[in-house]
């Protein structure tokens, strides 16, 4: 065991001293190559922070987005879409998980030219693919609803969601409702109304 240990050593000790002795006679090439390795190092640490944000955002454009034929619909660079919520003065955005049936439902109104002749402003998609549980935390949405949202300055005025609370009839009711999520006022006036009314 000794012996071996002590080749061992020895092996080291003679790499050390050619190692100082060539660096002696050209210390330049030593440099260049320590810098060469420096720079490799910081280019793949880099590559390896951002990478995954590039390729994140690959998948939804070539995977969800891509499905999308109308114009009155547009995705987000799923980057930077929150940034965009927050920078926009008025943005309707639709959350949702991109499957399901009423996710195919919604589509084809958003694929139906006529339909979407009707709609009177642009829908952002922010499809709920990474990051899921913390989109529903920061938003109060639920991965199994399709949930709209009208921000105005950044800020959440209005939002529809299909399901039992909202939309229940996707074919009629979409497109008039997205045509009246901007108007906040308009729906605190309906809720006011119905409570008097059933008063």
């Amino acid at each position: 065991m000794f012996i071996i240990w002590g080749e061992i050593k020895e092996k080291i000790q003679e790499s050390w001293t050619q190692f100082g002795d060539a660096f002696a006679e050209n210390p330049i090439k030593y440099f260049w190559r320590a810098g060469g390795l420096l720079f490799l190092s910081l280019l793949l640490a880099g590559s390896m922070i951002f990478l995954p944000e590039k390729i994140k955002a690959d998948q939804v454009d070539s995977l969800v987005y891509s499905t999308i034929t109308s114009d009155k619909v547009k995705g987000f660079d799923y980057s930077n879409a929150e940034q965009t919520i927050a920078d926009s003065k008025a943005i309707s955005v639709m959350f949702c998980v991109p499957k399901g049936e009423t996710y195919e439902q919604v589509l084809s109104i958003f694929n139906d030219s006529k339909k979407m002749e009707e709609l009177n402003r642009q829908i952002y998609f922010y499809p709920l693919v990474y990051d899921v549980a913390e989109e529903e935390k920061e938003y109060g949405i639920n991965r199994e609803q399709i949930t709209f949202i009208f921000f105005d300055g950044g800020k959440e005025t209005n939002r529809v969601v299909i399901g039992k609370e909202g939309i229940t009839d996707v074919s009629k009711e979409l497109v008039p409702e997205l045509n009246r999520l901007p108007l906040a006022n308009i729906k605190k006036l309906e809720l006011e109304m119905t409570t008097d009314s059933t008063q």
